[in-house]
Parts: C-alpha cells; structure tokens; sequence
C-alpha cells in the first residue's frame, strides 16, 4: 500500500495543517524521533513550511538517503535546504515580493507567473491560489521543471527535480501554505493545500475513496442469535463491506490489521477484555472503528464508565428516542425500532456517562431527566486521526429491530456512518468530530 509521510517540527501550524489533510496523509512524525523510521516505506515525505532550519540539518543524511534510494521528497520553503541537500545543485536567492501589500491595491499584481508549458499540477492549483508571497526564489536548473517562476523568468518559486537517479525524486517551494493555513490566515494558502494534496494522491495513484471495508463481529457467547447472527452479512451486500465472524478467544494482532471496524455484542467476557486493552486502545489510534453493545461492570478501556440503570416506571422511560442522527445511523429505522419483537426495555434500559468530546445520539429515560442510551466519540490523537466509538448501553444491536424493511439494518448503517465519517470527515480535532475548516472573519486577507 502507497503512503505518505509528513515531517513535523512540532509548532501548532504544522500540526493543525496536517489535522485538517490528515484524510490525504498516513503518518505525522515527529522530526526529533525520525531516527526510528525506515523512510523507505514511504513513497512521499513532506516537509511543511516553519520547520526550524537547524533541525532539518541534524536529519539531512536520512532525507538525502530516502530520495537517492528512489524517494519522493516534498519540501516547502525549508530554511537552509540548499545547504544540505544533495544531488541537485539546488542555489536560493534573497529575492521577495517588491510590495507585501499588492492585494490592497486597487489594481493589484503580484509578480509571478505559471511558465509554458505548464507544469501537471497547474491544471489542478491556479496561478490566484498559489499567490500570496514567497521567501526567496531558485535559481533554474536543466534538470527540474519550474512550476511557478517570476514574472521575468530569471528565477523559479517552485522546482520539480522529477528525473533523479534510482527513480528519485524533490519538489522544492519557497511557498509557505502550511503556516498561514494553520494560523487560520491567508484563504489562499488553504485553496492551495485543498488542491495540493489530492493532486499528491493522483500523482502517486493513491486511491483513497475506496468503499470496501470489513467489520470484524466479535464471536462471545455460544448460542444461535449471538454467535453467528442470521442476516448480518447479507444486509451488507452492495455497500462494499464485508461481515468477517472471528471468536472472542482466538483475538489475535492479525484480526486488529486486517478490521476496519470491530464489533462487540452485549454478552462478553469483560475479564478477558480488560487483558486486550493495549491491542483496542493501539486500533483506535490509528483510525480503527469500534461498536460497543455493552453495560460495562469492568471499564476495561479507560473511557469507559459503570453502566447505570433508569427507573423502569412508566414503561416509557425504556422507549429510546433518536435525539442527533447528523450520520444517518438511524435513518432507515421507524418510531418503534428499538421493540425487539415489540418489546421495549430490550434494546437499552440504561446508560453510561460520556467522554468529553462525545456526541449523545439517543435518550432513554424520563423526558424530564433523559440520559444517552447511545453515543458517538472520536479516539483523541495528537494527529487527529483517532477512529470512533459507537457506544451503546444495550442488548446486541443486531437485534434491531426485528420488523420492516430494513431488518438487519441498523449495524450495517452504523458501519457505512463511521466509515464516511473517517473518509471524508476533513479537518479533524483530536478527541472531537470534524468539522468544516472555517476561518475567522476578522482574519481574512482578501487573497
């Protein structure tokens, strides 16, 4: 499998550019632990802008040995690179923008160009979203192609040195997009990343758009509705996922790599499962979904909280109700999905106490005094990526409901949610669910 890394300093620019394009990258690693990386298994390396210079010198020799090994280096506007870096002659110049306030202007102009012809990702990032100013130019070279020169042509912003020895390759930029992006500052340096990085992918023919996933069902407990339930895998024909039944007991480290979402029913060893939080807590880090049916005696994951039971009189204090369905996890179920053959009280009679960051999605209890049946909560990483938590204080899911047209439907639609949710969710927010990226008005430039 193709992928991506992306090199960070450690400033919060960096960090929160990558949260927000985490779903075109694989891997943020910390530049002072680089040393115990194999870059080979990589087929990019990025490195964003406001890296300290010194910093990237202390690690030339890894970053020189992955490109002349057939490695693809991306370097933005990197303090001192043509310093160190080898096999490209690559020679800077202390020449910027002649006015810093060009956008004010009632005519304004900036004094760059895409040359002819134009290089591929130009048809994907217009000359408007690659200007916003720059540190220094690159003197040209034979051997790279120039993507954005000055308006005189004596000097490049930005060089593709895309016919190395070994298949390697360097892009260079004196372009700075990270940094503004991540100060929430300069729209163009955003338009500029939300085109970079899928056109990265193309280049690379990532595909990460694909549907398939598989969703492992924890087999717990040895009777006909638990171990195997009928109807499971079938309702997920067509969707791209697939239903793979895996005993509890045999759990092992090739079921975590190979789940894309792990599923527990209600009635599970607690005991044997507190002995495997290292393995669950390691598969939400990195973007594992987990479904928890479960009343939890034994908080075995350290996010986990007792179960508490809601006064079973009247009887509707046991009628769950949909409070927050924004993923559509309920959308094809009616009023009454959760009366397992029509009785209420199966599907939850309690609740437990949310992670900070946790969306609640269903209420049981009185209307006066409701608590969350079902929640929703995004594993909290330093680089954002965490999977989610499909909480639910409950029976086995795969009970419900037991009537309509959507039998069996309920899990497979909370598995397409959370798939969509870790595709296509955006920026993320570590311990929070994505959002739009959204920059402050009082903030915007008007380039």
């Amino acid at each position: 499998m193709k992928k991506i890394a992306y090199i960070t300093w450690g400033n919060s620019s960096q960090i929160r550019s990558y949260r927000d394009f985490s779903r075109y990258l694989d891997q943020m690693i910390y530049l002072r632990e680089i040393e115990s990386y194999d870059l080979s298994q990589y087929d990019a390396v990025v490195l964003p802008d406001s890296s300290d210079g010194a910093s990237l010198r202390r690690i030339a020799d890894q970053l020189n040995a992955y490109v002349a090994q057939g490695g693809f280096l991306i370097a933005f506007c990197a303090q001192g690179i043509d310093d160190w870096i080898e096999g490209i002659d690559l020679k800077w110049q202390p020449i910027n923008t002649k006015d810093w306030l060009w956008w004010t202007k009632p005519r304004p102009y900036l004094e760059i160009h895409q040359p002819e012809p134009k290089h591929p990702m130009c048809e994907n990032i217009s000359l408007t979203d690659m200007s916003w100013h720059w540190k220094g130019v690159y003197e040209h070279r034979a051997n790279a192609r120039s993507i954005l020169n000055l308006d005189d042509d004596s000097h490049s912003l930005f060089l593709d040195f895309d016919k190395l020895p070994n298949g390697g390759r360097i892009l260079v930029t004196t372009l700075d997009p990270h940094c503004h992006n991540g100060e929430r500052f300069m729209p163009a340096t955003t338009r500029f990343l939300e085109a970079f990085y899928p056109w990265l992918n193309r280049e690379l023919v990532i595909e990460r758009d694909s549907s398939d996933f598989t969703m492992t069902y924890l087999q717990s407990m040895d009777s006909p509705q638990e171990w195997q339930p009928d109807g499971l895998a079938e309702s997920f024909e067509g969707t791209g996922g697939r239903v793979n039944f895996h005993p509890l007991y045999e759990l092992n480290d090739a079921v975590f790599a190979t789940s894309d979402i792990i599923y527990l029913p209600q009635n599970t060893d607690e005991i044997f499962l507190e002995t495997q939080q290292k393995k669950f807590l390691s598969f939400l880090e990195r973007g594992g979904h987990l479904i928890l049916c479960s009343q939890p005696a034994v908080c075995w994951l350290p996010f986990l909280s007792p179960f508490q039971a809601v006064p079973p009189r009247p009887f509707s204090n046991i009628k769950v109700r949909v409070r927050d369905d924004r993923f559509g996890f309920f959308s094809n179920m009616d009023r009454d999905f959760d009366g397992w053959q029509g009785i209420f009280g199966q599907y939850a009679r309690g609740w437990t106490e949310m992670p900070d960051g946790a969306i609640w999605l269903t209420d049981v209890g009185s209307a006066e005094d409701p608590k969350p049946a079902d929640w929703l909560w995004q594993y909290p990483t330093s680089s954002g990526m965490g999977g989610y938590v499909f909480m639910h204080a409950g029976d086995n899911l795969v009970r419900y409901p037991d009537h309509g047209p959507h039998q069996q439907g309920l899990v497979r639609d909370i598995c397409l949610g959370l798939m969509k949710l870790g595709r296509d969710s955006g920026p993320k927010r570590a311990g929070a669910l994505p959002s739009k990226l959204t920059v402050e008005p009082e903030r915007q430039a008007s380039f």
